[in-house]
């Protein structure tokens, strides 16, 4: 058995690994799956939400297992596992980086931007001080779960919550960790695509990649399959 600790990215929460919880449940593992701070149900104003505080929500997850938990994070999530993990050195199993942006020591998330598709860019509907930014339906639809069927796009589309700015403009600093690490990359992903998640998993530390045929949210479109690799990982880790 293996205990999991799922940290969630942009726009999203909690929620969005409730296809994935109970996958691992039946394969015997335990998993947690925390809102950020200003996402899901947790009502934080997203404007004043920051990079630490993530990482703070996230090792209060991590210290409150009572072993160490294999950390997964999706997307932005990666850039917060990753930072956490090196804080908790020794309280980490594995680290695994789904689709997940990776800032080199100093830069950014907002470094990335650039290698984003720009037709992706332009769903991105920003608040008028520019400090939140809110996700349009067809950049769920096309983007973010391409290949769910409606009644998942239209579920998922009520529960996002804006987006702060300021974590993706904090430089960051991830410390090593004993944790093995691994990425999951997602084959068809519009969001951030295979072309950047291959350059930044080869710039850090990765003991083995896995590859899923699948969009940017592979815990949305395609469960089982990330459930498997999940499962291989606990079996490795």
């Amino acid at each position: 058995m293996a205990r999991f600790v799922l940290i969630h990215g942009s726009w999203l929460g909690a929620w969005c690994w409730r296809e994935i919880l109970p996958r691992l449940a039946a394969r015997g593992h335990e998993a947690v799956a925390p809102d950020l701070p200003g996402h899901g149900d947790d009502r934080t104003p997203p404007e004043s939400v920051t990079f630490q505080d993530y990482v703070d929500r996230t090792l209060a997850a991590v210290h409150a297992s009572p072993d160490a938990p294999i950390l997964v994070g999706h997307s932005m999530g990666g850039a917060i596992i990753r930072q956490a993990a090196g804080l908790a050195p020794d309280r980490i199993r594995a680290v695994v980086s789904i689709a997940a942006l990776l800032p080199a020591p100093g830069a950014t998330m907002l470094s990335f931007v650039e290698g984003f598709d720009p037709d992706y860019l332009a769903q991105i509907l920003w608040a008028p001080d520019g400090r939140t930014a809110r996700l349009s339906l067809e950049g769920v639809s096309q983007f973010l779960c391409p290949g769910c069927p409606a009644p998942v796009i239209e579920s998922v589309f009520p529960l996002l919550t804006p987006e702060p700015v300021a974590p993706y403009e904090t430089p960051i600093f991830s410390k090593d960790s004993n944790a093995v690490n691994y990425y999951i990359e997602c084959l068809q992903d519009r969001i951030v695509p295979i072309g950047l998640q291959r350059t930044m998993h080869a710039d850090v530390p990765i003991d083995r990649v896995y590859s899923l045929a699948s969009g940017h949210a592979p815990h949305l479109s395609i469960p089982d399959q990330l459930a498997f690799v999940l499962q291989e990982i606990a079996a490795r880790s």
